[in-house]
């Protein structure tokens, strides 16, 4: 178990009425995380598990104290999903209802004059129904009791999950057998993009061979500091800002120096829109590193900006905010690189939005996080939601370390600047840190924690770790060193993502790290140099999964498998903003148009963007249609023709680390079958998941939408992956899933069925084969599995129809439960 473990669910239990859904996710964790899965370390004689469980139960203790002693005087926003149908035949509008009941519950405060009306931030009426309200505790409480109301959430904040991949990925236009070979006029589909805004003068935003806006575009170009009217245009056909809920939580917005618009000053949100949907731009590169043609996945998108991600972070009800608006906008596709943690799923306010957005046709694209290679780090996890985790690609960027020893350790690094270090010479190197094999607090180059007469003039070893990458290299360029050899710990491991420093510095993986650590302590003059070599492809093995990718398993639902699949995430290259520095440091005085990224944020978009062109050859495709076309053509090898790799630990991957496999947009365009999946049977998915009436009222949106218990159990949704779960009980020994396939390819298809041979379980699947006669058709089959030998781990296989032209593929997960 982990720290970051342990974090995924106290965050949940912020608020005593989560105190519930915390044990149920830590039960189920425990259930997961066998002694034969897990070493775990002793405390005192004492299991770590049990202090687990005493530490859990201490936190819950403290918080509830703490809560009984909130005079619930000081107020705070809170998400306010409403039951529209609930409204009383005296109101005609809905906001003026909504305004009603916030009055009706208000405490009235000695000495505050405070206008009442102001208290509703935003409604929301487009994904679901609701508003977002300024409460005291008291008030909340109130409220939830008021006749409408189905539920009272406080606003989460959220965080960013921060020109080859295009042809990495078989997209490049000038390869002219190309299923994606097509002009900018072919399709008119567009990717809303939320977070940090745009830099609407980059030229991967130009239009010009666009055709008119989309007819069914109804957004705006918002105007606010730095943002005209003109700055939108056929590419950016929309352009929006959300910060109510910021300001309510941080204070007023500095426009001194930040702007209030849609302008883009961190870069991040510029970074996956260009992904996304960036016009073509020949001689892109960073500093000249990665030089070449930059290119959004579909460049023949266009792109609605809504920034909803500010200096101090982003906040739940500005994000929903933007859902609702971009939902009514008219929007096709959603990238959102945000994530805010796992809540249960009628208290995840993005999960309900997503589900409104879903209803409407919409596909929403999401990062799962940054949180690898701890297991159990996923955010956006709902099944509705396409979660993406990362992978590396086959470009790097070199770079190495010579020792004194004669020793030569490889690395990589974005460093191009006028501090260059002689390659005729030895740098004496230093390394503050007290155990080359794990970090503490005089390694980790931490702001305030060197020594100028230990570090001045000498090449600074830092280990990896809490603060950001570039900023150690900033430390050691303020105490006087000349230069920093970057080291990852045993949580990074061999994982190398390059980064534009300030000083000359070289990453290295957790081996070479402790290597040159261990020279640098025992010689009694160790010296070093550092040498560049710039852009370097056809990389192997590639794609690799990213340490830092979120793993599962899902245990909201451990039924599904998530993430659904990787898309690359490390090292891209994408426009910039021209408001800072690559490093984004603000003492970075470069101005760059592309930057290098590394993240599931940067992995999250290249699926958005791939999505935007299935729509655009499959304007029918439901959302759930498109994702199945994704994940069933995913591929689980490299470019050497082996099983998919794990960065964290050098050996393979799983589908908790991969999902379905990697992205693969040329056989994704003619998938086969589909799994299709409707709201209805989403719906009746949240049915099986112990949710009361009142619970699932947020998602049915209008009062028909009820149970038709169409699913014996969640294994039943008609997901394109299959997860199996045992239950603690032995005698439990068979499990049946059913799934329903549409055919997309020729009318006439005779598919056979292949899966994988299991330890712990015989597999049989009826019909073996499955005959169309039209396109569209839906045929139905069965998997029954059988336990053999109940396993201590999960196993993973695959289940694949074939028909000599397609290969549709499915992940098999089996998971057997054991008791405490």
């Amino acid at each position: 178990m982990t720290e970051a473990s342990i974090l995924v669910f106290t965050t949940q239990t912020a608020s005593n009425k989560n105190t519930t859904f915390a044990f149920f996710f830590f039960t189920r964790l425990l259930h997961f995380l066998h002694p034969e899965n897990l070493k775990f370390e002793e405390m005192g004689g004492i299991p770590v598990k049990w202090w687990l469980c005493l530490c859990l139960s201490t936190y819950l203790t403290i918080n509830i104290a703490l809560s009984s002693t909130n005079n619930g005087v000081s107020k705070k926003t809170y998400i306010v999903h409403m039951d529209i149908s609930a409204i009383p035949r005296t109101f005609t509008d809905h906001v003026a209802w909504y305004s009603s009941l916030v009055k009706s519950v208000a405490v009235p405060l000695d000495n505050v004059n405070e206008e009442e009306e102001e208290r509703v931030m935003y409604t929301y009426q487009s994904a679901f129904h609701g508003m977002a309200t300024r409460l005291s505790e008291e008030e909340a409480e109130r409220l939830e009791d008021q006749n409408g109301v189905v539920s009272v959430l406080p606003e989460v904040r959220y965080e960013l999950h921060t020109t080859r991949s295009p042809l990495f990925l078989g997209l490049e236009p000038e390869d002219s057998t190309s299923v994606w070979t097509d002009k900018l006029t072919d399709h008119d589909v567009v990717v809303g993009v939320l977070d940090t805004g745009i830099w609407p003068e980059s030229g991967s935003f130009n239009d010009t061979g666009f055709t008119s806006i989309p007819a069914h575009w109804r957004g705006i170009c918002e105007v606010g500091k730095g943002f005209e009217k003109r700055h939108c245009n056929k590419k950016i056909v929309g352009a929006r800002a959300f910060y109510r809920g910021y300001e309510a939580a941080t204070g007023n917005i500095n426009e001194e120096k930040e702007y209030k618009s849609p302008r883009d000053q961190d870069g991040h949100g510029t970074h996956t829109a260009a992904t996304v949907a960036g016009s073509p731009v020949h001689g892109a590169n960073l500093l000249g590193y990665a030089y070449g043609t930059a290119r959004g996945m579909s460049p023949g998108a266009r792109i609605a900006a809504y920034k909803v991600c500010w200096t101090g972070g982003c906040f739940s009800s500005d994000i929903l905010s933007a859902v609702d608006k971009a939902v009514a906008d008219g929007v096709n596709i959603m990238s959102i690189s945000l994530g805010g943690g796992v809540a249960s799923y009628h208290r995840d306010s993005l999960s309900i939005a997503a589900f409104g957005a879903m209803e409407k046709g919409i596909l929403i694209s999401c990062s799962a996080g940054n949180g690898g290679p701890d297991p159990v780090s996923l955010t956006n996890v709902s099944p509705w939601i396409t979660t993406v985790g990362a992978s590396t690609m086959d470009r790097d960027f070199p770079g190495s370390v010579k020792l004194g020893s004669g020793a030569i350790l490889k690395g990589v690094s974005l460093y191009k600047g006028r501090r260059n270090l002689s390659p005729k010479m030895m740098y004496p190197v230093v390394y503050t840190g007290s155990n080359s094999s794990s970090p503490d607090p005089g390694s980790l180059c931490l702001e305030g924690t060197l020594d100028p007469h230990v570090v001045s003039g000498k090449i600074v070893i830092c280990d990896r770790g809490i603060s950001p990458r570039v900023q150690k290299g900033q430390v050691v360029k303020e105490a006087g060193g000349i230069g920093m050899i970057l080291s990852n710990t045993a949580a990074n491991g061999e994982e190398l993502v390059a980064d534009c420093h300030l000083l000359p510095a070289v990453a290295v993986g957790e081996k070479e790290g402790r290597a040159i650590k261990q020279y640098a302590m025992k010689d009694r003059n160790p010296t070093a140099n550092l040498a560049f070599y710039g852009t370097k492809v056809g990389i192997k093995p590639s794609p690799v999964v990213a340490a830092f990718s979120s793993r599962g398993p899902n245990f909201l639902s451990l039924e599904v498998l998530k993430p659904d699949l990787i898309a690359p995430g490390v090292n891209i290259l994408a426009a910039w903003t021209g408001d800072m520095g690559p490093s984004s440091l603000e003492t970075d005085r470069r101005r760059v148009a592309f930057n290098i990224l590394s993240g599931t944020s940067m992995s999250c978009p290249h699926v958005s963007g791939v999505a935007a062109l299935l729509k655009a050859r499959h304007p029918e495709w439901s959302p759930a249609a498109i994702k199945s076309a994704l994940m069933t053509t995913a591929y689980i090898h490299d470019n050497t023709y082996h099983p998919l790799q794990d960065s964290s630990t050098g050996g393979l991957s799983t589908p908790y680390d991969h999902g379905a496999g990697h992205i693969n947009p040329s056989k994704a365009v003619d998938p086969g079958l589909i799994y299709d999946i409707g709201p209805q049977d989403y719906f009746d998915f949240l049915c099986t998941q112990g949710l009361t009436r009142i619970q699932l009222v947020v998602f049915a949106k209008f009062s028909n939408r009820t149970c038709h218990h169409s699913l014996s159990g969640p294994s039943d949704l008609n997901y394109p992956a299959l997860s199996v779960v045992f239950p603690e009980d032995k005698k439990v020994s068979v499990a049946t899933v059913h799934r329903t396939v549409t055919n997309v390819g020729p009318p006439n298809s005779r598919y056979h069925v292949v899966v994988s041979e299991f330890k712990g379980v015989i597999v049989k699947v009826e019909p073996s084969t499955l005959n169309f006669t039209k396109k569209y058709q839906k045929l139905s089959y069965k998997v029954t599995f059988t336990t053999k030998i109940r396993q201590t781990a999960p196993e993973s296989g695959a289940l694949i129809w074939k028909d000599g032209v397609h290969r549709v593929r499915s992940p098999v997960v089996i998971t057997w439960l054991s008791p405490l």
